[in-house]
């Protein structure tokens, strides 16, 4: 019986059996889009005579997809003929909805010090390569500290040292903009999702990133714990 496990960046520690690497390399090459741009590790074994289905390569990836801080397993909802509308699915949405509030204001109590923005998800609400019959959630949007506004530049420094010295009236110079300074500051995206195969859970996964954002990991370890605790 196969026993793979996989996980974004360098977590595992255990040995990984070659037919088991050699199928994990095929899918993340030819099968799995979340494997793009994205650092994995694997491990366990998958016998010569043992095969996964599309639908379980298609799970182990998903954690690629963010990547996924925490994954929560809520047990079993109603038949899955019914995800357009599951009692269970609909309050724990309904719940997670609330809970995210928290975060809007002065986020007091919270642990957050970075300012933060509590918008929708934008994610679809079933995916087939996700597994998802249903799908509702929340973004926790980090916000810029604004340290950039108080950016000088060179001449505007020589300006002022000028006029502290008393060297006479100056022209003070324009601004200079910081060239490519990050639009998205990263995030937290809480996802409450009914799986097809009719089981429930939450997840939470990295969001809003650029190619020069910073990953703030304390803001995110900070969030996923009150997520736990929830």
């Amino acid at each position: 019986e196969a026993d793979v496990k996989i996980l974004p960046g360098d977590k595992l520690d255990g040995e990984i059996e070659v037919n088991a690497a050699a199928n994990v390399l095929l899918q993340a090459m030819a099968y799995q889009p979340y494997a793009r741009n994205s650092t994995l590790c694997a491990a366990g074994s998958m016998p010569a005579d043992s095969a996964l289905d599309a639908a379980a390569w298609n799970d182990m990836f998903l954690c690629l997809s963010g990547p996924e801080l925490l994954r929560i397993e809520a047990g079993s909802g109603t038949d899955v003929k019914e995800a357009l509308f599951d009692p269970k699915f609909e309050q724990l949405a309904e719940y997670v909805q609330g809970w995210s509030t928290q975060y809007e204001g002065d986020r007091k109590g919270t642990g957050l010090t970075t300012p933060v923005l509590v918008r929708r998800s934008r994610k679809p609400s079933a995916s087939e390569i996700d597994g998802v019959a249903a799908r509702q959630g929340i973004r926790i949007l980090f916000q810029s500290t604004n340290t950039g506004d108080r950016y000088k530049s060179a001449s505007e420094e020589k300006a002022d040292e000028k006029e502290r010295s008393g060297g006479g009236t100056t022209t003070r110079a324009s601004p200079t903009k910081l060239v490519g300074k990050p639009s998205k500051e990263g995030g937290v995206e809480v996802l409450i999702e009914k799986t097809t195969g009719g089981t429930i859970r939450v997840r939470a996964r990295r969001c809003n990133m650029g190619d020069k954002t910073i990953v703030k990991e304390m803001s995110e370890e900070v969030i996923v714990k009150n997520l736990k605790r929830a």
